[in-house]
């Protein structure tokens, strides 16, 4: 019986140099993509342009800070349509809202994201000259549409230490659970 021969085994290639740096460039060529290119190219939009697809579905991120108005010393209330204006004729639900009158404003987004008073008065005062407070000193809630023009306005938020003024809602903390602001207009004279 013819014996069988028995392949001997070439010894393994050593890996050149070229060979050894091709993982490494392209994974660096993909990460300089993925973080630099492509957002200069396509950013993401703007967190206070999107629309929620859903209302009260479960996402990760959702917070119920509070927000007093007061005018010329009285309380007024927040409307139930903060945040819901139409985007390109279409309804949209923006991710800063409140779903019902008064001084508690909804927060959902599908990650973690710091928006703070500045965030909510761009969303509050979308034409940046008007705000509408629901005034319920009569019993009947009747909304008023208020010109900014026409008032001093003051921002603030509570502290451990009282409310401590800010010069500019941007100045602002970002929002949390058990965070209360105030917005005091006073009438111009």
């Amino acid at each position: 019986m013819p014996k069988r021969k028995i392949k001997e085994e070439k010894p393994k290639k050593k890996l050149g140099k070229k060979e050894i740096l091709i993982a490494p460039i392209a994974m660096g060529a993909a990460t300089l993509l993925g973080l630099v290119i492509i957002p200069a190219v396509a950013p993401p939009p703007n967190p206070l342009d999107v629309c929620l697809k859903g209302h009260n579905i479960d996402t990760d991120f959702q917070l119920h800070p509070h927000i007093q108005v007061f005018v010329d010393g009285k309380q007024k209330w927040l409307p139930d349509n903060v945040g819901q204006q139409p985007k390109n004729g279409q309804p949209c639900m923006r991710p800063i809202h409140t779903d019902q009158v008064g001084d508690v404003v909804h927060i959902e987004y599908p990650r973690d994201i710091r928006f703070n008073l500045a965030n909510f008065m761009q969303i509050y005062s979308y034409d940046n000259r008007t705000i509408t407070v629901v005034d319920n000193s009569t019993g009947v809630p009747q909304q008023e549409v208020l010109p900014l023009s026409n008032y001093t306005v003051q921002y603030s938020y509570n502290t451990d230490k009282g409310f401590l003024k800010l010069d500019s809602p941007s100045n602002s903390p970002p929002f949390t659970n058990d965070f209360l602001a105030r917005i005091d207009l006073q009438s111009k004279k």
